[in-house]
């Protein structure tokens, strides 16, 4: 009988975590980043999940936009909505995640109290599907995390473009300050992982940040660019 108990005490504690295998809780931060390799990766942009009640997660890498959303757990698959993840290891207090980038280690962590509220001010949904952004969008704002000497009007972007299904092989246009109307120097070639990717004068990519409430934002290189659709 004192064995059962005595066994019953050691696995409690895995029984309770494995009770509901398609949800998570908690607040994780990343402590590992490697290659499938298993090489080490250094970084700095740290992930940190938290994993809330009705399969809803908040996501922010250090000193990045924090973004929310919902998640899927399929057996060993975890799908956030922008990138997705096989569950290789699930312990109460580890978790390790790996993607076609990388494999990351995560423990779990009690946030501090008192935290400033105004921290979760800039919770955004993923953009899963480039049809969330369809429109014209004008620039009404831009932002950058340096000092620009001299600004480019051939590749600062003035408005984009984007369609609700491929014209020509192409999900839209982006043009600059200088660019004429009908003759924009780039377009959309992709949207993957929040990124949209162009082609035309040269190859760029910005981040998708937020698109809800009338309002795209889109950052490229420090540079931030804050759109509305304007009737």
């Amino acid at each position: 009988m004192r064995k059962l108990i005595f066994l019953s005490f050691i696995f409690a504690p895995a029984f309770s975590f494995a009770g509901d295998k398609k949800s998570l809780s908690g607040n994780w931060k990343e402590v590992s980043r490697k290659k499938v390799n298993n090489d080490a990766i250094p970084f700095t942009d740290s992930i940190r999940f938290e994993f809330l009640t009705g399969n809803e997660y908040i996501w922010q890498k250090a000193g990045g936009f924090i973004y929310k959303g919902t998640y899927k757990i399929e057996g060993n698959a975890l799908d956030i909505g922008m990138r997705a993840f096989t569950i290789v290891e699930r312990k109460p207090n580890k978790l390790v995640l790996k993607d076609e980038a990388g494999i990351y280690e995560f423990v779990s962590y009690k946030p501090a109290p008192n935290t400033p509220a105004a921290k979760r001010q800039e919770v955004y949904a993923p953009i899963n599907n480039i049809q969330q952004m369809v429109g014209h969008w004008s620039v009404y704002k831009r932002t950058s995390d340096h000092k620009t000497e001299q600004i480019d009007y051939t590749r600062q972007l003035k408005m984009v473009d984007i369609y609700d299904k491929q014209q020509d092989g192409k999900w839209g246009t982006f043009h600059a300050q200088r660019d004429a109307d009908g003759a924009p120097s780039w377009y959309i070639e992709n949207y993957a992982n929040q990124t949209i990717y162009c082609d035309g004068k040269d190859k760029r990519q910005f981040k998708v940040i937020k698109c809800e409430n009338n309002e795209l934002i889109l950052s490229e290189a420090g540079v931030t660019y804050y759109f509305k659709q304007f009737k």
